[in-house]
């Protein structure tokens, strides 16, 4: 038992120590800690069924049910990384299709569901209930979706590691027509029928896809209950997306769950996920004016973007590795409603991408500012990676000017990563979008998101964060 849990230990670790006479670096002490799975007699039997709380943990978290099987807590993760090209790829394609018809977002960007469609990657998971009496659903908490799906029996395709929904056992249960008005704005039938059911298929940028009815039911959140929430009753999955055992999207479409609660939760929500140092972490997702209840709170407009109206853009104007401001190109990082250039805060993508001309500024600031240290080969993942040291070693902070003077300065815990099993290399945990230069949309992804409440206040079209400790 003891070797198997050593092999699961990361001689890794990130204590962030910032000295009171300098803000902008940090002192990292690779003795203090591990980056370690928890032990296998962790309670996992946690609540979560508070009226406005709901607990949040990573897909591949001990206490999840969806862990890959005869893996590191280091392994998992970073599998999630390798997830975020398909899903880059996936936000800025988006689409339908209903039979053998493809809607294409680039093509016809009228369709009010055009971006921000479910995308085949799975991170962190909430817990709620479908039907009368409730049948419970880990779902993927997802704010680059919008409607929700869960798999229905029978489901062909689907997890194994969840038990599908039984529209049969609900007395609440509807299936959608085609007449319906939710139908019609998705597009997907060719007339108004009310004796055919809203069919669709989700399509990914992997090729994965889901097959749905189009449905209402009664929603459970902790105590409380949404009536005639709308999603997608999963009969079917392709590819890849049948790792993922259902989705709530959070996005900023008509049909996501922001929009069908906003009488309910004011169209406010927030999150913050735990630490990625154990895998028996759980963090928390807040709904409504509790979600504003955090101290230290700062804010930067919610910004909108034609082209993607769907994602929570923000305005990222800047960029600093310690004390340097890096030199970024002019029009870099500007919101281009033609193109869908600007910068998006994801729950989804794991890792920042910045745009080219970005990205390599501030690379470049970071590795001249370490260049005491011995660099070691890039990973399939990252391309700026160092031996470990072998004694206490000073890094560069990089802090993330927004809008409105948010100046957002991440934790060592968010900026670098362990590039192999045993932590014996060290990488910048931010890189390039897939395409390289070709490629617009910058990210702001949920490894710089830990330890951090992140609010978004859609009603009053403004983001906040603030530091928080919400290990659980």
């Amino acid at each position: 038992m003891a070797r198997r849990l050593c092999s699961f230990l990361l001689s890794f670790l990130i204590i962030v120590s910032v000295w009171a006479e300098n803000s902008k670096f940090a002192r990292l002490n690779l003795a203090s800690f591990t980056w370690k799975d928890a032990e296998d007699n962790k309670n996992c039997s946690a609540g979560e069924l508070e009226t406005s709380s709901l607990s949040v943990m990573h897909i591949q978290g001990k206490c999840s049910p969806f862990r890959l099987l005869n893996s590191s807590w280091w392994t998992a993760v970073s599998e999630s990384i390798k997830g975020d090209t398909a899903r880059y790829r996936a936000m800025v394609k988006g689409g339908w299709s209903a039979g053998k018809t493809m809607v294409n977002p680039q093509e016809d960007a009228d369709i009010p569901l055009a971006s921000g469609q479910a995308i085949s990657s799975s991170n962190y998971i909430i817990k709620l209930g479908f039907g009368t009496p409730p049948q419970s659903f880990y779902t993927v908490l997802d704010t680059g979706s919008n409607i929700a799906w869960i798999p229905c029996n029978p489901c062909s395709g689907c997890s194994s590691k969840q038990q599908p929904f039984e529209p049969s056992k609900s007395s609440t249960y509807n299936y959608l027509t085609c007449a319906s008005q939710q139908c019609q704005l998705l597009r997907v039938c060719t007339k108004s029928d009310n004796s055919v059911n809203c069919s669709l298929t989700q399509r990914y940028g992997d090729q994965s896809e889901v097959d749905e009815i189009l449905s209402s039911e009664t929603l459970s959140v902790g105590s409380q209950q949404v009536e005639n929430f709308v999603f997608g009753c999963s009969n079917a999955a392709r590819g890849l997306i049948q790792r993922t055992p259902s989705l709530v999207g959070f996005g900023r479409n008509p049909l996501s769950f922001v929009s069908q609660t906003a009488t309910l939760y004011d169209s406010t929500f927030s999150y913050c996920l735990p630490s990625l140092f154990s895998s028996a972490f759980t963090g928390s997702l807040l709904l409504g004016k509790e979600a504003l209840s955090a101290q230290g709170l700062k804010f930067t407009p919610l910004l909108s973007n034609s082209r993607y109206p769907s994602f929570y853009y923000v305005g990222l104007n800047g960029i600093s590795v310690g004390e340097e401001l890096v030199s970024i190109p002019a029009g870099t990082l500007s919101l281009d409603e033609s193109t869908g250039r600007g910068t998006i805060i994801d729950s989804g993508t794991v890792i920042t991408r910045l745009v080219e001309p970005a990205y390599n500024a501030m690379r470049d600031s970071f590795r001249s500012q370490l260049s005491n240290l011995t660099m070691a080969s890039p990973t399939d993942l990252f391309d700026t990676c160092y031996n470990r040291p072998s004694g206490d070693v000073e890094f560069p902070l990089i802090t993330l000017h927004f809008d409105d003077n948010l100046d957002l300065t991440l934790p060592l815990d968010n900026i670098l990563y362990p590039g192999n099993d045993d932590g014996s290399v060290l990488c910048l945990a931010f890189g390039l979008p897939p395409g390289g230069g070709d490629d617009v949309l910058s990210t702001f992804g949920n490894y710089q998101q830990q330890k951090l409440r992140i609010v978004h206040d859609v009603a009053e079209s403004r983001l906040g964060i603030a530091s928080e400790n919400c290990d659980g």
